[in-house]
């Protein structure tokens, strides 16, 4: 009996030990369920911005624009110690490469500013239990668009201690007010422009690839930034083959914009180089410049146009002649000798001029006409070594020359047209139908306004006046990049508007850039006490320039 009992009692125990193992391992069931749904994070929008969070879960804002995300972890379903937590940032689509930047905070709360590119993302945030060691994900859609100050905008180009950096004006014209945004390449990369940054420029490709880059130019180098952003791109070493190179002397560059071509060019060291960005293909893998043409000796000017940018006016300086290039060739054009009547040259009262034989030096080169109209007209400012005669040479350029004009130089006298042998700066009004029309000139801290007339007839007058003292750094007028359907459609006041950068520190006035209308018949409207907009609280300003929305 006591045998029995004893087997008994194995036997009971057997069971209740087994019972116990299946306990267990129901409890470690639930104790997984448990802690598989211990954590719920939402998000806590008590104080979150409406216009950033479409719904709790779906986020858009602009690129470098700062985000902050409270999150609420509702733990009633289980104890889970201590958190860890983890933002990180994915790619939307499995297909598409990461972000360059990944990892973002490792706090509860999220506060911190978007460098992303435009794009879609997915933003993560990772709670792990440090009791556990268990982790729960919350993941939010994230759609990332342009930084405002990365669309159209005036780009001002300014001196600083230990390098350069470049504010966004967010204005076309003036005519409503824009923001500024102050120091956008230092924003973007953490770092300054090299000393001596110089020139800014946009360089728009094929309207139908939607690209554009801005560049700019420093002693012995140069740099191209995505437009969208302001981030680095490219640096001049990496433009060419290496060894192709000589010197690094970089003095312009552009391209027709809008031509289905692509072509691109750069003047370094006095010689023109040139590539073509005519797919998408290309701008994935942007071809080299090819090697700097070396048979002649060009002034930093290019005359060319939208509808055929292979083919480039230049001016040789040793042989005082316009030459014409055609990139998609690598060859030069015959321009015959002059070809119209002896008289036309006559130096005072012919008004032609021989494109192979021009006398003095050019100085300044700009389109001249409304881009609303077929033919390009350009004004080429030439001056003597003597610096004591200023000439005016306008024609409509070309992809082929008789070389014959009878019309298009004027001689600007320094009797009419105040200042003009000394001046330092030119733009020109693109708003008047050519030949002649009017363009602007910098002597000392004032503007003139000259009208364009036959022979030695071309006027000029006193159009602003600013504080003794003041430095005219910059003018340009509005000369927007887009397209003759674009600029018909929305209104733009192409030419109608001057943009003058001024340094009037010795006035204690500052930096500042003017926006001044200008009138039908090219007169400036207004006075620096009374333009149409007026900036202030830049740095010393070297160069400014206008860039357009993509896509137009």
């Amino acid at each position: 009996m006591k045998d029995r009992n004893k087997i008994s009692g194995i036997f009971f125990g057997l069971i209740t030990a087994v019972a116990l193992i299946v306990g267990c391992a129901k409890d470690k069931g639930n104790y997984d369920y448990v802690e598989l749904n211990a954590l719920k994070i939402s998000t806590d929008m008590t104080n979150a911005d409406p216009a950033v969070f479409i719904t709790p879960d779906s986020i858009a804002l602009r690129q470098n624009d700062n985000l902050k995300i409270k999150i609420k972890v509702d733990t009633s379903l289980g104890d889970p110690g201590s958190l860890s937590y983890h933002w990180l940032v994915t790619q939307y689509l499995q297909s598409a490469a990461n972000p360059p930047k990944l990892t973002f905070a490792n706090t509860a709360d999220f506060d911190a500013k978007i460098p992303l590119a435009p794009n879609l993302y997915k933003l993560v945030v990772k709670v792990t239990s440090n009791k556990t060691g268990v982790s729960y994900y919350k993941t939010f859609i994230l759609n990332v668009s342009g930084s405002e100050w990365g669309g159209e905008g005036w780009l001002v180009l300014q001196e600083q201690s230990g390098g350069s950096d470049v504010s966004v004006i967010t204005t076309r014209d003036g005519g409503g007010k824009g923001k500024i945004f102050h120091d956008v390449y230092f924003t973007a990369n953490g770092h300054k422009l090299p000393v001596g940054t110089s020139k800014v420029n946009v360089i728009n490709y094929a309207t139908s690839l939607n690209a554009q880059k801005v560049s700019f130019f420093y002693p012995n180098g140069g740099i191209q930034v995505r437009s969208i952003d302001f981030a680095d791109s490219t640096r001049a070493e990496n433009w060419f083959v290496p060894g192709s190179l000589t010197g690094t002397n970089f003095q312009a560059n552009g391209s027709g914009g809008g031509s289905a071509a692509g072509w691109e060019y750069v003047i370094v060291n006095n010689q023109i180089a040139y590539r073509q960005l005519q797919s998408v293909a290309h701008l994935a893998n942007t071809p080299v410049f090819l090697p700097p043409y070396a048979g002649l000796t060009i002034a930093p000017y290019v005359l060319n146009g939208a509808a055929s940018d292979q083919f480039y006016t230049l001016f040789d300086k040793v042989n005082s002649a316009f030459v014409l290039f055609n990139a998609s060739t690598g060859a030069f054009l015959n321009i015959p000798a002059y070809a119209g009547g002896a008289a036309n040259l006559n130096a005072t009262t012919g008004s032609g001029f021989d494109m192979k034989n021009m006398p003095d030096d050019l100085i300044y080169a700009e389109n001249a006409q409304p881009y609303t109209i077929g033919n390009t007209y350009w004004n080429c400012f030439f001056r003597n070594d003597a610096g004591t005669n200023t000439t005016l040479i306008q024609f409509p350029r070309s992809t082929g020359y008789l070389n014959n004009f009878a019309t298009g130089r004027f001689q600007l006298k320094e009797a009419n047209c105040p200042g003009i042998n000394t001046a330092t700066i030119f733009a020109n009004n693109t708003s008047l139908l050519p030949p002649r029309g009017v363009f602007y000139y910098v002597n000392g801290n004032k503007i003139y306004t000259c009208t364009v007339n036959n022979l030695a007839t071309s006027t000029a007058i006193e159009g602003l006046t600013f504080p003794a003292g003041t430095i005219i750094k910059a003018m340009k007028t509005f000369n927007s990049g887009y397209t003759a359907a674009n600029i018909l459609s929305q209104g733009v006041p192409e030419g109608k508007v001057l943009v003058v950068a001024t340094d009037e520190t010795a006035s204690g006035a500052g930096n500042k850039v003017y926006f001044f209308n200008l009138s039908t018949t090219g007169s400036i409207l207004g006075t620096p006490s009374t333009p149409a907009d007026v900036y202030t609280g830049f740095n010393k300003i070297t160069d400014i320039t206008f860039k357009k929305a993509l896509g137009k």
